[in-house]
C-alpha cells in the first residue's frame, strides 16, 4: 500500500511540476537542436544554419499584431541582417491555421526568411518560455545574445543588428 501511495505521490508531483517553466537559456550555452515544419522549405533543423549566425525569434500567429510588427521590421532590415552574416528563422507556436497561417504571414509581411511551426512547443521547448524572446546563435551553435521581449514589445531589427556586431 505504501508503494502505491509513493508512486501516486510521485506521479502527482511530476504532473504538478511539468507545467513550470524551464530555466531560460543563457549566453554561452549550446543552442539545443530542433526540427520544425516550415511553409515552403519542408522540415528545417537548427543544424541547417551551422557555420553562420542565426537570429531565432518566436511568435504567436498571423492574427497577432505585435508578431507582425516584429516580422515586418525584420524583413525591412533583412538585407542588413544578411550583411552582418546572419540568417533569420521565426518559429510560431500558436498558429493553429498551420501552413495556411504561415502563408498569410508571408503575404502580410513579405518575409523572405523561413517561418517554422511548433504548435506544441515540444521541439523548441528550451527556448523562449513566454514566447517573445529572440536569440542570436553564433556560427558554432552557441547562444551569443538573448534579447528578451514582451507580448507588445518584441526585439526589433535595431536591437538585433546591435547584437550581431
Amino acid at each position: 500500500m505504501k508503494t502505491i501511495m509513493s508512486l501516486t505521490t510521485l506521479a502527482f508531483a511530476a504532473i504538478m511540476t511539468s507545467g513550470l517553466a524551464a530555466e531560460e537559456l543563457k549566453v554561452g550555452a549550446v543552442a539545443p537542436s530542433f526540427e520544425v515544419e516550415t511553409v515552403n522549405e519542408g522540415m528545417i533543423k537548427l543544424d541547417d544554419f551551422r557555420g553562420k549566425k542565426l537570429v531565432l525569434a518566436f511568435n504567436r500567429a498571423h492574427w497577432c499584431p505585435y508578431c507582425m510588427k516584429q516580422i515586418k521590421d525584420i524583413q525591412a532590415n533583412y538585407g542588413k541582417i544578411k550583411e552582418a552574416g546572419a540568417e533569420v528563422l521565426v518559429i510560431f507556436r500558436e498558429e493553429e491555421d498551420g501552413e495556411k497561417g504561415l502563408e498569410e504571414v508571408k503575404k502580410t509581411t513579405g518575409a523572405e526568411f523561413p517561418l517554422g511551426l511548433d504548435l506544441t512547443a515540444v521541439e523548441t521547448k528550451p527556448y523562449s518560455q513566454e514566447g517573445f524572446t529572440t536569440y542570436v546563435i553564433d556560427a558554432e551553435g552557441k547562444i551569443s545574445q538573448v534579447l528578451p521581449g514582451t507580448k507588445p514589445d518584441r526585439p526589433l531589427a535595431n536591437k538585433i543588428l546591435s547584437a550581431l556586431k
